[in-house]
């Protein structure tokens, strides 16, 4: 049994306590701008393994900075 600290109809609409930064949307759309202007460079590299019905791979990509 979950142990909760607030009635579930409070929970469906609680909005967490912490506030949306002034510049929320324009952080996400210079964020998304820049994801789209790059190419991802995807690579998948197979890993060594010893099962015989499962394939493990590395996944490489290029990423974007959001620490600007």
């Amino acid at each position: 049994m979950p142990i909760v600290d607030m009635p579930l109809d409070k929970l469906q609409s609680y909005m967490g306590c912490n506030p949306r930064p002034d510049d929320f949307d324009a952080y996400w759309d210079a964020a998304l701008a820049e994801m789209k202007n790059i190419d991802p460079e995807v690579e998948m590299v197979p890993c060594p393994t010893r099962s015989r019905t499962v394939e493990y791979f590395d996944l490489y990509f290029t990423g974007i900075d959001l620490a600007k």
